[in-house]
C-alpha cells in the first residue's frame, strides 16, 4: 500500500507530508486488522454499537469521499460557498453509504477503499501553507482548520481497533428507546468527538503533564474514561428509589479509579471508556417521565439551586467535553 501511494519523491508541503505519513501507518494498522478477519466474520458486531465488519468496511470504503470533496473545494478557492453538511446530514450520508455497500462484497470494497484514498493523496499534493490557513465550515465555529483536519489517520486507527474488539468480543446490539427529552443529551454523549481527539493523541504525549494539575494525559483520559461513574451512580439511585441519593465523595472516588489504573494502556482505557457509555446509554433508556421530574442539588452549583433529572442528564456532556479540551494540547497537529 505504501508502495502505491509513494509521496516522498514528490514536492509535497512538508507539514502535509506529516500529516501523510501518519496516514500510512495508520492505514497499515488497519489492513493488518482487516487481514484478520475470516470470510465467516463480517457479519459479527462491532461493541458498542450496531455495525457488522462487513457495514464498517462499507464505511470506510467511501469515508475518504467527503474530505476530497473538502481538498477539491480548497484547490478551487470554493471551500466557502459549499453548505457544509450538518452532523444529521453525514450521518445519514453515512448510513446510505453503509446500505449500498451491503450488497457489495469484501473484494470490491477493499478496492474502492485503496481507489479513494489514492485520489485523497493525489489532492493533498497540491495543498500549500496558505491552504492550511484555512478553516472548514462543517466543523463549526472552532478547531475547523485545514491544519487540524488533514490529519486522518486517526479514523483507520478507531476502526482497526474495532476491527479487533469486534473478534474478541462477542456483540449482539441492544435495542434501545430514549424519551424525546433526552435525545438532544443522547446525541451529545455519542463518543465520536472524544474519540477524534484521543486518536489523533501524540503516543509520546501520554506521559506527559497535561493541563489537570497532577494528572498526565494519560490520566487525564483514565477520568474521561471512568467520568461517568457519579452519574451512574445516580441514576442507579434513582431508578431504584425514585429519588436521587446523596453525593458521593467525588473526588476520592476520582482519585481511586485514576490510581486503579495507574498501568492501564490508552487503549485499554478506551476500551473501558466505550463500555462505561454503553453501560450509561442502557441506564438512561429506563427513564420513564416521572424521573425526569425528579431534583437534586448540583454539587458544584449554588446550594439552593434545584435541578430537574434532565437538567443533570443534559449537563454530562459538558464534563466530558471540557476534559476532551485538555487533551487537545497532545494531538499530533498541534507539534
Amino acid at each position: 500500500m505504501i508502495e502505491e501511494l509513494d509521496f516522498r519523491e514528490k514536492g509535497m508541503d512538508r507539514y502535509v507530508r506529516q500529516a501523510v505519513a501518519d496516514m500510512l501507518a495508520a492505514r497499515d494498522e488497519l489492513l493488518g486488522a482487516i487481514g484478520d478477519v475470516g470470510a465467516d466474520d463480517w457479519e459479527r458486531y462491532v461493541p458498542y454499537g450496531g455495525r457488522t465488519l462487513h457495514d464498517l468496511l462499507a464505511h470506510l470504503a467511501t469515508a475518504d469521499h467527503a474530505w476530497a470533496l473538502a481538498a477539491q473545494d480548497l484547490l478551487k478557492g470554493e471551500a466557502e460557498e459549499r453548505r457544509p453538511l450538518t452532523p444529521t446530514a453525514l450521518r445519514a450520508a453515512q448510513d446510505r453509504a453503509i446500505a449500498r455497500g451491503r450488497a457489495a462484497t469484501v473484494e470490491h470494497l477493499l478496492a474502492e477503499m485503496h481507489r479513494r484514498r489514492k485520489l485523497l493523496i493525489s489532492l493533498y499534493e497540491l495543498l500549500e501553507p496558505r491552504h492550511l490557513a484555512l478553516s472548514l465550515a462543517a466543523f463549526g465555529e472552532e478547531h475547523n482548520s485545514v491544519r487540524e483536519h488533514i490529519w486522518l489517520g486517526y479514523h483507520d486507527r478507531r476502526h482497526a481497533a474495532d476491527i479487533r474488539r469486534a473478534l474478541r468480543l462477542q456483540w449482539h446490539p441492544a435495542k434501545l428507546r430514549f424519551l424525546p427529552e433526552v435525545r438532544p443529551a443522547i446525541d451529545a454523549l455519542a463518543p465520536d468527538r472524544t474519540l477524534y481527539v484521543v486518536y489523533n493523541v501524540d503516543p509520546a504525549r501520554w506521559e506527559r503533564r497535561s493541563p489537570v494539575p497532577g494528572w498526565s494525559y494519560r490520566q487525564l483520559l483514565a477520568h474521561i474514561a471512568t467520568g461517568d461513574w457519579v452519574f451512574q451512580t445516580q441514576l442507579r439511585h434513582l431508578l431504584e428509589h425514585g429519588r436521587f441519593g446523596d453525593w458521593p465523595d467525588i473526588d476520592a472516588g476520582n482519585e481511586d479509579h485514576i490510581n486503579e489504573r495507574r498501568f492501564s494502556t490508552h487503549s485499554a482505557l478506551v476500551e473501558e471508556y466505550l463500555s462505561m457509555r454503553h453501560e450509561t446509554l442502557l441506564l438512561v433508556a429506563r427513564l420513564k417521565p416521572k424521573h425526569l421530574k425528579a431534583t437534586l442539588r448540583f454539587w458544584w452549583d449554588a446550594p439552593e439551586e434545584e435541578r430537574t433529572a434532565l437538567d443533570y442528564i443534559l449537563a454530562l456532556q459538558r464534563h466530558e467535553r471540557s476534559h476532551r479540551e485538555q487533551l487537545r494540547p497532545a494531538m499530533k497537529y498541534v507539534r
